[in-house]
């Protein structure tokens, strides 16, 4: 008696898959691809709108470093609209309330400049904008003196995931404490942007101290690029004297 052997496999090859379960598939990862991404999107915004909800109780409750921390996140969307003026404003409240007086009243520069009339709106390449103040004078600029440093400024999961990115050109003083003052956001592709760089630029320290001669009412200016997983100070451009 022959011992018992396993059963071979068939030699034949699986055939090419056809061309119409080829679309078919491809249809079906894309629509499913879609679909998470219009979900995680509708679910950021609701996300956002709580946190839009959530600033305004907070600021008129004087809860500030609750409503800067929500404002963060209900700012965090490339086509704010309406909302950037008065997001902008309740932030000048809360940083007012809290003793930021330089970051405050760059705050309210800002709604003045941006939001008492419509801004210059340039077109970007990627089909956003650029806002640039009218009253400024090309060439009026120096660059910032080398012993004063910046920190980076913040840049969000919640705004990088929102795509909010470009260039912030923001000038200042010096005042007698070596410390920046005055400070105005020249261009700008979104207030969250500029918000972020007031908050550095208004933290510049002194490296060392140095005996520097400067001249009083000299205004510098300094351009900061926002990119998708950083932030990074860049050379300056037009606005350098």
């Amino acid at each position: 008696m022959q011992p018992a052997t396993a059963p071979t496999p068939d030699n034949h090859s699986v055939g090419p898959i056809p061309r119409s379960i080829q679309i078919a598939l491809i249809l079906f990862f894309a629509l499913t691809q879609a679909g998470c991404s219009t979900f995680w999107e509708a679910t950021r915004e609701r996300e956002r709108i709580f946190a839009l909800e959530n600033a305004r109780t907070q600021t008129g409750r004087g809860q500030c470093d609750a409503a800067l921390d929500s404002l963060d996140r209900a700012q965090a969307r490339m086509d704010i609209g309406r909302y950037a003026r008065e997001s902008t404003l309740a932030r000048v409240r809360c940083y007012k309330k809290l003793g930021l007086v330089e970051i405050a009243a760059a705050h309210r520069r800002l709604a003045t400049d941006f939001y008492s009339d419509e801004p210059m709106a340039l077109p970007n390449a990627d089909g956003t904008s650029i806002f640039r103040v009218r009253t400024f004078r090309a060439g009026a600029f120096s660059r910032p003196p080398t012993w004063l440093e910046f920190p980076l400024p913040r840049f969000s999961p919640y705004a990088q995931r929102s795509k909010i990115v470009g260039r912030v050109v923001i000038s200042f003083e010096i005042g007698g404490n070596d410390k920046p003052t005055k400070i105005r956001v020249l261009e700008m592709p979104h207030p969250l942007l500029a918000t972020w760089t007031i908050e550095a630029i208004a933290s510049g320290q002194p490296k060392k101290k140095e005996a520097a001669a400067l001249m009083p009412g000299s205004r510098y200016v300094t351009t900061f690029v926002f990119e998708w997983r950083w932030a990074k100070e860049a050379p300056e451009e037009e606005f350098d004297s």
